[in-house]
């Protein structure tokens, strides 16, 4: 009975992979971001995408910092648009002294991830502005 659905299911993701496509491009199956376990990448020798998995537990993004390629990252840890690349342990508050919202730097994917003070306690920037405290 399970049989014919991920029959159907697998042949869609082919078709998906087989995508016509140049150069060394990447991209989320379907262009969509913190979704699927795998990746497409562009075969330069078919001039197709092929379907590779990401480590355990990730998840494809779009990759900002690199337009036209995916990375894999924990569920959550796509980059930001807008906040740019970031290195380090860098972090800056959405709204100083106005919430709790706060960018913080993901060093693996180098972008700026979604984070937040304890509850009840406001974002401030440090004095170099390079990071945060929460008070």
């Amino acid at each position: 009975m399970f049989a014919p659905t991920v029959l159907a299911l697998a042949s869609l993701a082919s078709i998906v992979a087989g995508d016509q496509c140049s150069g060394n491009g990447s991209k989320c199956p379907n262009n969509v971001d913190g979704v699927s376990p795998t990746y497409l990448q562009c075969n330069s020798w078919t001039h197709k995408y092929d379907s590779f998995n990401c480590p355990a537990g990730q998840v494809c993004f779009a990759n900002p910092n690199r337009p036209g390629t995916a990375m894999c990252g924990l569920p959550g840890s796509g980059g930001i648009p807008g906040q740019g690349s970031c290195t380090g342990n860098t972090a800056k508050c959405v709204s100083a002294g106005q919430s709790g919202n706060y960018y913080q730097c993901n060093q693996w994917s180098g972008q700026y991830v979604n984070a937040q003070c304890p509850a009840g306690l406001k974002c401030h920037n440090n004095a170099s502005n390079t990071g945060v405290y929460c008070q």
